[in-house]
């Protein structure tokens, strides 16, 4: 990738998700100051995580047309001028769209998550998509923490949460205005054939059969879903758990989200390249029991202290999910073409688990409590887990011929030959 794709690409993106360092923190306190209720708020969440999965049928469109600038463009305008609408909107229909429009896993972010992912993956040599993935996913919570830090010096300065986000429609319309640099022939050679750019796609096949009836698919597709349903309702109760069970201050809160995203920060670009020379499954597999591991171990914690290291937990599960799971699902399509359908794929798992998992907890948390509630999610995590272990296979082609070789030539060894031979 070229210097001007990697400023345009990454510069975009980390511009885009900065904002998510205001969303986090303060917006659900700023729609209650504007007057929307608790469970007006809640909603609001729940339908900008549905509103999301547009990103799947643009994701397609950006595949048959063979143009994801357009896409990524359009995204960024329109968030854009809903961080510029949202300020000083008090009508609860209108403050409601705006809100959907600007939230962390609403249309916007979600359509420029999965596409800036896909532009990375067509930009890069194929040998290097992890390396890729992770060095775009790496200025993501860089971005966060930013922004998050730079709001609470300001906030102390008895700014008000109306002037953050006049000054956060600058950062949005600069990520719009960086994003015109990128350019699509500046993909890295390889010495293979160009990829082709006319004609229309032929039907989505492995091996002869539509990929759509793949197994292995479907059980990775479930597993994604799992991982966010048990991974995003600590969005909305870990703090509540940490202060009211545990006694924590509320200066203390901001920690628990800061040492997740270091750890993220620190993981997410070695995570890329070791993808490239283990494979996927190990790693996959990693980052899933991490999960599980996380939510135990918060069913159990008994000091705010002890929480804030399970959180490392957390910062690595998400990690490894944003890099492999983007990866494995790109092999598995196996076409250059459908770049954008593969990332999106998974862009919508994320958003269809983050908005089932707070939905269903929200029925059962008034039952189990905080400590019941983790527990059960752990329980969700561990099915993820399982069906990663056995019904996910490895796609990285050289570790996977590499594999097969070893098992090759054990079978043909005289060692195997005469264990074989005694049975």
């Amino acid at each position: 990738m070229d210097l001007r794709n990697r400023i345009g690409l990454y510069g975009s993106y980390f511009l885009c998700m900065a904002g998510i360092g205001f969303i986090l923190p303060y917006l659900p306190l700023y729609l209650h100051q504007q007057g929307l209720s608790e469970s007006a708020i809640g909603f609001v969440w729940t339908a900008s995580a549905l509103a999301g999965l547009l990103q799947f049928p643009l994701g397609v469109w950006s595949d048959r047309l063979r143009a994801r600038k357009p896409f990524l463009l359009a995204a960024l305008a329109v968030l854009t001028v809903a961080t510029f609408l949202l300020h000083g909107t008090s009508g609860t229909l209108t403050l409601g769209v705006l809100a959907v429009l600007f939230a962390e896993n609403g249309p916007c972010r979600a359509t420029v998550e999965s596409l800036a992912g896909a532009e990375a993956v067509h930009l890069a040599p194929p040998s290097q998509v992890g390396a890729a993935l992770g060095a775009l996913r790496f200025w993501r919570p860089i971005g966060i923490m930013a922004v998050a830090l730079a709001g609470g010096v300001l906030i102390d300065h008895h700014y008000t949460l109306d002037a953050l986000l006049r000054m956060l429609v600058v950062v949005q319309g600069l990520a719009f205005v960086v994003a015109l640099l990128i350019h699509d022939n500046g993909r890295a050679g390889d010495g293979n054939a160009p990829v082709e750019t006319t004609g229309t796609l032929p039907p989505l096949t492995r091996q002869g059969v539509s990929l759509w009836r793949d197994g292995s698919l479907w059980a990775f597709v479930a597993a994604m879903v799992l991982f966010h349903a048990a991974a995003a309702p600590g969005g909305a109760y870990l703090g509540l758990f940490v202060k009211q069970d545990l006694g924590a201050s509320d200066g203390f809160l901001p920690y628990l989200f800061i040492v997740m995203m270091v750890a993220w920060m620190v993981l997410v670009r070695p995570a890329g390249r070791w993808a490239d020379r283990l494979g996927r499954k190990p790693l996959l597999v990693l980052g899933w029991s991490a999960m599980v591991v996380r939510l135990a171990l918060l069913a159990v914690a008994t000091a705010p202290k002890q929480v804030l290291f399970i959180q490392l937990l957390d910062g690595l599960a998400q990690g490894l999910f944003g890099v492999l799971a983007a990866a494995w699902v790109t092999d598995r399509f196996a076409d250059p073409r459908r770049t954008g359908a593969a990332q999106v794929l998974v862009g919508s798992c994320l958003v269809l688990g983050s908005a089932l998992g707070p939905l269903l907890a929200g029925l059962v948390v008034p039952m189990l409590g905080y400590r019941g509630l983790f527990a059960l999610l752990a329980s969700v995590a561990g099915a993820a887990t399982l069906l990663v272990l056995f019904g996910v296979p490895e796609t990285l082609p050289s570790v996977r011929s590499s594999t097969f070789q070893v098992l090759d030539a054990k079978v043909r060894s005289p060692e195997f030959r005469t264990e074989e031979s005694q049975v």
